[in-house]
């Protein structure tokens, strides 16, 4: 049961990067414009209104720059999390160590590749090979994340008791 609980977790995660990347740009833009608001946001209340701009750029520059670090951290971000899940699937199902690493990359340097060739599809999205590299790093960081916590923490804890 718990094997087939961790096989959904890992299709969910799938799916909600699937649904990600079939948002039209206007969808897609409106979202991470609203967390780039929000940003402002809480940036000006920490910062308090009353000090002195000293930044250099248009607000609408400054905006769309904090859009593009949004979205490229949305994109590493989704894939951390695959990484962690098909981690833990493959732990689940004993495949653990240098062996598991290999399958991880390919399943999630494999769905990244496809998710970029599904956005050639979506209306006003593009398909970048950029954004595979930042979701294969986001992958591996998440690997070497669920490696640390199992191998360092839970492997140590385990060997105490």
């Amino acid at each position: 049961m718990k094997k087939l609980l961790l096989i959904l977790a890992c299709i969910l995660c799938f799916s909600f990067i699937f649904y990600n990347s079939s948002q039209n740009t206007n969808t897609s833009n409106a979202r991470s414009y609203h967390y780039t608001n929000d940003l402002r946001n809480l940036y000006r209340k920490l910062k308090g209104e009353s000090k002195k701009n000293y930044n250099t750029l248009p607000a609408n520059q400054r905006d769309e720059k904090i859009n593009i670090f949004i979205r490229k951290n949305a994109h590493a971000f989704e894939y951390l999390l695959l990484a962690i899940i098909v981690t833990i699937v493959l732990f689940s199902f004993g495949l653990k160590g240098k062996n598991a690493v290999v399958y991880i990359w390919f399943i999630c340097l494999f769905y990244a590749v496809l998710d970029e060739f599904h956005q050639l599809y979506v209306p006003g999205r593009t398909s970048q090979v950029s954004d595979v590299m930042i979701d294969f790093l986001g992958a591996n960081i998440g690997m070497w994340i669920s490696y640390f916590v199992y191998y360092v923490i839970l492997r140590r804890k385990h060997n105490k008791n």
